[in-house]
């Protein structure tokens, strides 16, 4: 993509606060951004840490504990799974922001329902460069 063809809102663990929100509806809204992708990607720091929290009873100071604790639920939801527990968390957190950003924001559902936007989830390889589309 060129200069000024995304619209990016950018946070550790892929969460959506009220800012983001914000930020995501307004791109949609009023430039038009016909697609929303929530993208995880693997080795995320912020999921790491919400892993931590779930196996090791980590806790962490400031506000990167209640960054993580969004993430928290996505983990539990992994722990014991075959595969990678990060890996598997990441995608599963891209999966429920996805969701809920299509259903928490009338404003966000109301396109969805009319076509005029879709809002996926996808994973990024950091090692090659390759984005996964997960269902």
């Amino acid at each position: 993509m060129g200069p000024g063809e995304l619209f990016v809102a950018r946070n550790a663990g892929n969460m959506v606060d009220t800012a983001t929100m914000g930020t995501v509806e307004y791109g949609a809204e009023h430039l038009g951004a016909p697609l929303v992708v929530v993208l995880g990607h693997e080795r995320c720091g912020a999921v790491a840490a919400a892993c931590d929290v779930v196996i090791k009873k980590a806790t962490y100071p400031g506000s990167i504990g209640p960054m993580v604790k969004p993430i928290v639920p996505a983990a539990i939801a992994m722990n014991g799974k075959p595969g990678d527990f990060v890996d598997n968390t990441v995608r599963e957190s891209a999966r429920r922001t996805a969701t809920r950003i299509a259903t928490a924001s009338p404003i966000l559902s109301r396109l969805v329902k009319d076509g005029k936007l879709k809002i996926v989830a996808a994973r990024y390889d950091l090692d090659d460069g390759k984005v996964e589309y997960l269902s």
